[in-house]
């Protein structure tokens, strides 16, 4: 574990280093695309918001003069009378029951919202600054982020260790430092492990520290994770503990290789990548040569025999689900894409700065949603359950190694969700319509899923399969999906404590094209969907051998 002391030393590095937006003009080279279809969305909310705002804030300054009148005094607008002693200005919510003063806090939490996401769409650059202090007039959350950056060089800031983690009990002094466990020294002069003391300059010296050639952590941590990547486990099985009270290194010569060959190569990613992909340990199969012996001396397979099966993530499940549907659509760059996600989870409740988050709204074409999971939008209180289940790390936490873990929820998720039926759906369409029988469709069905052709009493047992659901099918009585424009929110009025309610726009989903569903498709098309639905969830699709 880190010292105390050390763990203060780098917090040290950064106690001057504040956030600031910055206005920069976009590049040549920058993707706007889809810039104004979802500009005109944002712009669309945020004029709803400020709409049912100004109906209650009308309201409420009507019922001000009318006090103000009463009271022989000569009307004020909200912000003058702020600061007027009580009895010189009127109620809070004058004119406004408890139902339209909860619903003047969430439409004002909703403009604020929608601007600062109208935000993303104007060339700002995240930066930071060196200060003592950050400047008393922005220290209100909402003002953090766009001021005049001043200089503020001179003198130096004390900094210390908390004691419990407290900020009012500062215990003993400490100075800007790096790992003491570490002999490389932070500076040519002075104490080995302290940084510069002045306000600027320090997250440059811990740069060059981290970043020097000689730091054996640095490199080793790299290499360490770029193996895990490709293995599922680390030389060194602690990504997040690399050092004495981690796991030992299962190949220490080969972690040294590596890490000279990485340095060796100009820190390049790509080429410690290749390096590793054109290896004999690499290229191995997961079929060890002897298995019995195996079972008694590495059980584990540190000894890398063989090469360890694994299962695909999240991402590349969901990423290999659109291509092998011919779903997915290879264009880069822009602004990140909403993919459909479970209705039920889209559309709950959400809190949000004591108000309710506005609904996930996915976007509105499929050729927008279908792109690879890279470029879909994050959501830190929002995780999509489909890649939550299949282990997608959380956004808010450090990830030491992915959970590779399989669950009964995610075998009924693969068989039953609407994400796995559409998909299933879309493949069949394009068969259907490309197949001139059942058994040329399975036989390209095998090929797109599982890259191989069937044998065959593999296509004479799903020939079968497709006829019976068909069968299944005829008394069945389908539903289709609707997609609602509006929903109804319920919250609690904090200063009454009474309930009420409020109503939320969803525009997308008024010309939302949605995927194909099975209602869509003919009954024989049908029945090729549920040997599609079949073939994805075979281990053979799902993982890598």
């Amino acid at each position: 574990p880190i010292p105390t002391r050390d763990y203060y030393g780098i917090y040290a590095a950064f106690a001057t280093t504040f956030p600031v937006e910055r206005p920069a003009p976009f590049l040549s080279i920058e993707s706007r695309d889809r810039f104004d279809s979802e500009k005109a969305f944002v712009e669309e909310m945020l004029a709803f918001a400020r709409a049912e705002k100004k109906k209650l804030v009308d309201k409420r300054e009507a019922a001000a003069h009318v006090w103000y009148a009463e009271h022989d005094l000569p009307y004020k607008d909200e912000n003058k009378r702020r600061a007027d002693a009580d009895d010189q200005k009127p109620p809070r919510h004058v004119g406004l029951d408890h139902v339209e003063s909860g619903m003047l806090k969430v439409r004002e939490q909703d403009e604020w919202i929608w601007e600062r996401r109208l935000e993303r769409f104007e060339p700002l650059v995240q930066s930071v600054f060196s200060a003592r202090d950050m400047p008393k007039k922005t220290q209100n959350a909402r003002k953090l982020r766009r001021f005049t950056v001043f200089r503020d060089n001179d003198g130096t800031v004390e900094n210390f260790i908390l004691t419990g983690g407290s900020l009012d009990a500062p215990g003993a002094k400490v100075s800007p430092g790096v790992l003491s466990a570490v002999s490389l020294r932070a500076q040519s002069t002075g104490p080995a492990h302290v940084l510069p003391n002045d306000i600027g300059g320090r997250r440059t010296a811990l740069a060059h520290w981290i970043a020097d050639a000689r730091n054996p952590l640095t490199v080793r941590s790299i290499v360490n994770r770029v193996w895990q990547y490709h293995f599922g486990r680390g030389l060194a099985a602690n990504s997040n503990n690399f050092g004495a009270k981690g796991g030992k290194p299962t190949h220490p010569d080969l972690l040294d290789y590596l890490s000279r060959r990485f340095l060796q190569g100009n820190w390049s990613i790509k080429k410690l990548h290749k390096a590793i992909m054109l290896s004999d340990v690499y290229r191995r199969s997961v079929v060890p040569v002897d298995e019995k012996n195996l079972a008694l001396v590495d059980p584990e397979n540190s000894l890398l025999t063989h090469f360890r099966r694994r299962r695909l993530t999240a991402e590349e499940i969901r990423d290999s689900l659109l291509l092998v549907s011919g779903e997915l659509v290879h264009s880069d760059g822009g602004i990140p894409v909403f993919p459909e996600m479970n209705m039920e989870v889209a559309l709950q409740p959400r809190m949000i700065q004591f108000s309710l988050a506005p609904a996930y709204q996915p976007s509105v074409r499929r050729d927008e949603r279908n792109r690879r999971t890279i470029f879909a939008y994050h959501c830190r209180g929002l995780a999509d359950p489909f890649l939550e289940l299949f282990n997608q790390p959380n956004p808010n936490e450090s990830c030491e190694l992915r959970d590779d873990a399989s669950v009964t929820p995610q075998a009924l998720t693969l068989l039953n969700s609407e994400f796995m039926s559409d998909r299933a759906v879309a493949l069949a369409n394009e068969l259907a319509k490309t197949s001139r029988d059942d058994v040329m469709a399975i036989e390209i069905a095998f090929l797109r899923i599982l890259g191989r052709e069937p044998v065959d009493a593999e296509i004479q047992q799903l020939v079968k399969f497709a006829e019976d659901t068909v069968q299944n099918r005829k008394k069945e009585i389908a539903a289709r999906s609707e997609y609602p424009t509006e929903i109804t929110r319920s919250l609690v009025e904090e200063f009454s404590g009474l309930p009420f309610e409020y109503r939320e726009i969803l525009p997308k989903f008024e010309n939302y094209e949605a995927d194909l569903k099975m209602t869509d498709l003919s009954l024989e098309a049908s029945g090729l969907a549920d040997v599609c639905l079949l073939l994805m969830n075979t281990n053979e699709f799902l993982f890598v051998d």
